[in-house]
């Protein structure tokens, strides 16, 4: 694994025991003098620990077995380890234990270095500054293991999915016969005791002798009518077989799921090695969990002779990949070579004496990613994993065939050899004529190259002279130049001034044309004073005139508004008498409206007391009424009664009622009182103590009613008094608004006086200005007219004074310019004299400068470098006419030697093809896997680490998945593209395998964790965030016609680089030469649109979710006849070549839907001329075919229908990036761009049909091109 070394060899410290590791030591030696002796250094591994105390560094020291020989023979092979603390004085020992030797001593996070421990008390040796530093520089060890154990705990999740179906019971049978094949690799068992059931589960299974300890090895295939399977043995079984050493002791088989759990361990125990700083890269662990990965600054890239034709992007790929220290990043989508980049990688490690691990998360990517180094020789590929799992291409570098492989290669290069031993020695003449010809023409080369070094001595005295010239004529053209300029400057000016003198002068000559001379402009500016003086004069009658209006207008309003006053102000006169003459509040209110007083606040909230404290009194009549009835009956029986019994009644009366007192409704007591007149009435002959009762009863009722009338009175004197402050509060307001109101007589009066002045002014005014006035016109008129006039005075006196001042001067500017005129003749000629001087000067520098290239050209050429070139050219060319002379002196010998070696392979023994095989494995510096095989115990153990690790389709596995093999390099080279499909559990994407998980359990513990998955994409994220150092997108396809990559462009819009379409012509290099009713040749991109009606529409299986499409069926039926019909006509049309059969794939979104595809081509339909395959969207990606044809599925017209698998617009790009010559879809248009519930998904869609009509490709379910939709 990759450690961090220490750079000295041997570094010396002191080492301190303490009692307890001094007792550990002492269990294995008889004291620490002869532990520390056993040898003169050890190599030790240093992991950095937390130490509770915060000043002290703390440390852990591991002794490895394989490193430490002597110390491994006394401790049995185990591994010792040290607990120290680090100390200036040394490392003070506070434990000494033991480990198994399994325990890892090699990780990332350990310093190896070699120490001499000096165990001398009074030694004075310490600790190396530089091992202090380098202790202190670690990493705390168990802090990472935390960090990381935290980090991966979300991918739990994915080991959570896979364990969702891996966990199933046992089951047991029993064989009667088994068979094994040649090399003992398969084994056909006939069994017995399976259920139906158990038949559909057995393929994938490991099996078992019951009691066994090892796995027979896995069920590949199965056949519940004999009733066999077939296993794939483990090594160790085969082993077995081979000496015939296989007797079982039982015939019970036990079948279990053995090989998925194992899987699963495995994963896990990449999780665990991880943790435990057990990857080969140190860095690795903040390439997976860090947001923003911190890698080594890649290396300086050095110029590469690539193996293979590879364009812009992959020479960039390759060269970034090897110039990357710990990780690079490739983005492949569809068709654009990463197979061919990686074997350039990898053929380019070989270069360098690299050992690659190429793995993938199929054996498919995997075999084709080898099967580009077939032709090179430097490479020698192994392939690992299950034999009926790996690809043709992989089934001749597995284990078991490469030494049969490298011997039938060798064979077959030695019988070429061999076969061309007669032209041997006629090609090597050949050579060596050729060169001895290259050699006399090198001879003359150095004799014409003397030649010109003389000229180039003598050309080095001409250079200097003729510098020397071209300096002077430069100087004297410089002179020139500058006379000439200053002369042009002169000239410039000099015309400058003439222009503008002759325009002054034309200026002044049309002033006077236009306005005339001075006494002509002085007469007519009179004329416009007299006009201006009238039109004043005018005006200023109009204005007095509408101003005196204004003023009668104004005295008459103000007479009108006095009158208006004065009527007000009596009314509210009368209205403060009237308020306080009136006895209801119904009057005061009538007042107040009469004469629009409108109440205060303070009035507002009297009146709302009032009427509320009078709703309040309802019955006051009633009460007062019965009061006095009861009044007059008490009096009439105290009458009867006589005044000292009436008194002691009414007390006892009174008494009672300090307890309470009843009440009582006024009728009840209007009754009481009739009731007694009835009885006075009635009763002829009444007795006092009758009367006694009565009054009583008189009494306790008067008490009541005293009470409540006594509160009535108390309401209506509150009303009275309410009414009195209301009558106060509206006085005081009438008296404040006739206090307003004489306010404003004084300011109405002192309107009209004021406005009474200004008319009997106006008047005195006007009769002056009107005597001489009959008819004008209007004043605004005459405004007009009047700004007028004094616009064109001001113009007139502007050109008056204009002329003024031009006049005295226009004869002093025509004598300048006659000035001028002379100056200006006089300045040409002498340019043109310059011009003559600066041409013949140039010219004579035109030669010397031409003569000075010249010279400069000849010693420019390095003709000592080309004569040491030359003179090194002869000497290798010497060199190899002595090699092949060499060589065909040789040649007998060889041949001689290849004929043995031929022989001795023809020959060769199962033992010599062993030998080979062993020799080959151990020197294999390719080595080809799945990313879950490497994991397993025998790869492990062979294959510890890789120089550098390859992951093809990263997007397609899970990071658990990654992780095991990327644990393995110390370089990792991950490949893949994130804008196709995610990794796949079964059938399913993870995200539809979460969502099924979620819905059978609602209560899922692992839920959040899960949906994290769902967000983070190990490629997108590492692709997106590392520099550009460090990543490379491969953007140019070969695969597709240009016209179907426009499909899928749209979905890397947003990269850095667009993509392109490699092919030059892509009619000529993918034209498929089918002309049918539904496929013109032209034609590469087709949509065959269904109705939205039945047979079009999805359906559903009953207990099932799968879809799938009839009317869609009945299309695809259609077209694949039409192919093949197609075909068969390019064929004998010579287009095609006989025998050709075109390849076509059927894919859909769904199963069901593939399952009824299969069962229509292998139960209904006779396709001779078409190669087919097919499968789900999913299942597709990785292939290619010439013609792809997608059903689609999905047509609901209830308002719940939507396109789901077909959302995702990553299956999408995988659907539409499998066919190379054509592709067509068949499925409803509406519905994927109108129903859609998405409108990402919407428009999506319509992006894509919008193509399909650009290129003319939108057919109707009969096949005839759609006209309109």
């Amino acid at each position: 694994m990759g450690q961090v070394i220490a750079k000295p060899s041997t570094l010396r410290t002191n080492i301190i025991l303490t009692n307890k590791s001094r007792a550990g030591i002492l269990a294995f030696m008889k004291d620490e003098q002869a532990f520390f002796h056993l040898q003169k250094s050890f190599v030790v591994h240093i992991e950095h620990v937390q130490n509770t105390a915060k000043d002290e560094m703390a440390a852990t020291l591991y002794f490895g077995p394989d490193e430490n020989q002597s110390l491994s023979k006394v401790l049995d092979g185990c591994v010792a380890v040290m607990n120290c603390v680090v100390k200036y004085d040394g490392l003070l020992a506070t434990n000494f234990r033991v480990l198994s030797s399994g325990v890892p001593v090699h990780t990332n996070r350990r310093l190896k270095t070699t120490i001499d421990f000096a165990i001398n008390a009074s030694n004075t040796v310490g600790l190396p500054i530089e091992l202090h530093n380098a202790i202190r520089q670690l990493p705390i060890a168990e802090e990472r293991s935390k960090y990381v154990q935290k980090r991966i705990a979300s991918w739990e999740g994915y080991l959570s999915i896979q364990e969702r179906d891996a966990t199933m019971d046992d089951f047991r049978a029993t064989f009667t016969d088994y068979k094994c094949n040649e090399n003992f690799t398969y084994m056909t068992i006939a069994i017995n005791g399976i259920k139906e059931k158990e038949w559909q589960k057995v393929k994938g299974l490991s099996v078992k002798i019951q009691g066994a300890k090892e796995d027979l090895g896995t069920v590949i295939k199965s056949n519940p009518k004999n009733k066999t399977v077939e296993i794939e043995l483990r090594p160790f079984i085969q082993s077995q077989l081979r000496k015939d050493k296989w007797h079982p002791k039982s015939k019970e088989l036990v079948f279990s799921n053995f090989a998925t759990l194992s899987q699963i361990r495995r994963l896990r125990k990449g999780f665990s090695d991880l943790e435990k700083g057990l990857a080969a890269n140190a860095n690795l662990e903040k390439i997976l969990f860090e947001e923003r990965p911190r890698i080594n600054q890649p290396k300086k890239k050095v110029s590469l002779d690539f193996d293979n034709r590879l364009n812009e992007f992959q020479r960039e790929a390759v060269a970034g990949a090897l110039s990357a220290e710990d990780l690079y990043v490739i983005q492949g989508p569809p068709g654009t070579g990463k197979t061919t980049v990686i074997s350039e990688i990898c053929q380019q490690n070989a270069k360098a004496g690299l050992r690659t691990l190429v793995a993938s998360q199929s054996n498919l990517a995997v075999d084709n990613a080898l099967s580009r180094l077939l032709s090179n020789k430097d490479i020698r590929i192994l392939r690992y994993g299950r034999t009926e799992s790996i690809e043709e291409e992989g089934k001749r570098f597995i284990e078991e065939n490469v030494a049969q492989y490298w011997r039938e290669q060798t064979l077959h290069d030695l019988e070429e050899e061999l076969s061309r031993q007669t032209d041997n020695t006629a090609l090597l003449d050949e050579k060596i004529a050729k060169k001895e010809t290259e050699l006399q023409g090198l001879r003359s080369e150095i004799e014409s190259l003397q030649k010109k070094l003389e000229e180039q001595k003598r050309a080095e005295v001409e250079v200097e002279a003729t510098q020397q010239e071209i300096k002077e004529l430069k100087k004297k053209l410089g002179a020139l130049r500058k006379e000439s300029r200053e002369a042009e400057e002169r000239l410039e000016a000099i015309i400058k001034q003439k222009t503008q003198e002759e325009q002054q002068i034309r200026e002044f000559e049309e002033l006077v044309g236009q306005y005339g001379s001075l006494s002509q402009l002085e007469e007519l500016e009179a004329q416009k004073q007299s006009e201006k003086a009238s039109l004043q004069k005018d005006i200023s009658y109009l204005n007095n005139k509408s101003e005196l209006e204004k003023a009668e207008h104004a005295l008459e309003n103000a007479r009108l508004a006095y009158g208006e006053w004065h009527e007000k102000h009596q009314a509210l006169q009368k209205a403060q008498q009237d308020v306080e003459g009136c006895s209801k509040i119904q009057e005061l209110q009538g007042i107040m409206e009469k004469n629009n007083i409108q109440p205060n606040a303070k009035i507002e909230w009297q009146q709302q007391s009032f009427e509320r404290i009078q709703a309040q009194m309802f019955g006051y009549t009633e009460w007062k009424e019965v009061r006095e009835r009861l009044f007059s009956a008490i009096g009439y029986l105290e009458g009867k009664i006589g005044p000292s019994k009436s008194e002691e009644i009414q007390k006892q009366v009174e008494a009672q009622a300090a307890n309470g007192y009843s009440s009582y409704a006024i009728r009840e007591i209007d009754s009481a009182i009739d009731h007694f007149k009835r009885f006075l009435v009635d009763t002829k002959e009444v007795y006092v103590n009758q009367l006694y009762v009565y009054l009583e009863r008189l009494y306790n009722r008067r008490i009541f009613v005293d009470e409540q009338f006594g509160m009535l009175e108390n309401q209506r004197q509150e009303i009275m008094r309410l009414f009195h402050m209301m009558k106060e509060e509206a006085a005081s307001l009438v008296s404040y608004l006739l206090n307003a109101s004489l306010q404003h007589k004084s300011s109405l009066m002192n309107a009209g006086n004021r406005w009474k002045i200004e008319v009997e002014q106006l008047q005195q005014r006007l009769p002056d200005s009107s005597e001489e006035v009959k008819e004008m016109l209007p004043l605004e008129e005459l405004k007009e007219i009047l700004a007028g006039q004094e616009r064109d005075l001001q113009e007139l006196l502007a050109h008056k004074q204009k002329i003024q001042i031009t006049t005295p001067k226009i004869e002093e500017i025509k004598g300048q310019l006659e000035h001028s005129l002379i100056e200006e003749r006089e300045i040409s000629a002498q340019l043109a004299e310059i011009k003559k001087d600066s041409q013949k000067t140039n010219e004579e520098g035109l030669v010397q400068e031409k003569k000075l290239k010249a010279l400069e050209e000849l010693l420019r050429e390095d003709v000592t470098r080309k004569l040491d070139y030359v003179k090194e050219a002869i000497q290798h060319v010497e060199a190899a006419i002595a090699e092949l002379q060499h060589e065909k002196q040789q040649l007998p010998i060889k041949q001689e030697l290849q004929k043995q070696w031929r022989k001795l392979l023809l020959e060769a023994s199962e033992h010599d093809l062993d030998e080979i095989k062993k020799l080959y494995v151990n020197h294999a510096n390719v080595i080809g896997t799945t990313c879950v095989a490497s994991a397993r115990k025998e790869f492990m153990d062979n294959y510890p680490t890789f120089d550098v690790v390859i992951i093809d389709e990263v997007s397609k596995a899970t990071p658990p998945e990654l992780l095991l093999p990327m644990l393995k390099g110390k370089k990792i080279i991950l490949v893949g593209d994130h804008h196709q499909l995610p990794p796949l559990i079964g059938d399913d994407t993870l995200e539809e395998t979460l969502k099924a998980m979620m819905e059978e359990n609602k209560e899922l513990d692992e839920t959040n964790e899960l949906k994290k998955l769902l967000k983070e994409s190990l490629f997108e994220r590492l692709f997106k965030n590392l520099p550009k150092t460090n990543k490379q997108m491969l953007a140019i396809q070969y695969r597709m016609h240009e016209k179907i990559m426009d499909t899928i462009s749209p979905f890397y819009e947003n990269e850095d680089d667009r993509l392109q379409c490699g092919l030059e012509d892509s009619d000529t290099a993918r034209d498929h030469f089918l002309e049918s009713h539904f496929v013109k040749r032209h034609n590469h991109l087709l949509w065959v649109d269904t109705p939205n009606e039945k047979p079009y529409l999805e359906e559903q299986m009953k207990n099932g979710k799968s879809r799938y499409n009839p009317g869609e069926l009945d299309i695809i039926r259609d077209m694949l006849r039409d192919l093949d019909h197609a075909t068969e006509m390019a064929i004998n049309q010579g287009s095609l070549e006989a025998g050709v059969k075109k390849s076509v794939g059927v894919i859909s979104f769904y199963g069901e839907q593939v399952k009824k595809i299969d069962h229509l081509i292998q139960q209904e339909l006779q396709l001779p001329n078409l190669h087919l395959r097919t499968g789900t969207v999913d299942r597709f990606q990785g292939m290619e075919m010439d013609v792809i044809i997608v059903s689609m599925v999905r047509n609901a017209t209830h308002k719940g229908g939507d396109i789901g698998f077909a959302n995702d617009y990553r299956r999408l790009n995988v659907a539409l990036s499998r066919a190379r010559e054509l592709l067509v879809l068949v499925g409803s248009t509406e519905m994927f761009t109108k129903r859609a519930k998405r409108k990402e998904s919407r428009n999506m869609y319509s992006h894509l049909l919008q193509v399909v009509k650009e290129q003319k490709g939108w057919l109707n379910h009969e096949g005839n091109p759609v006209v309109r939709k």
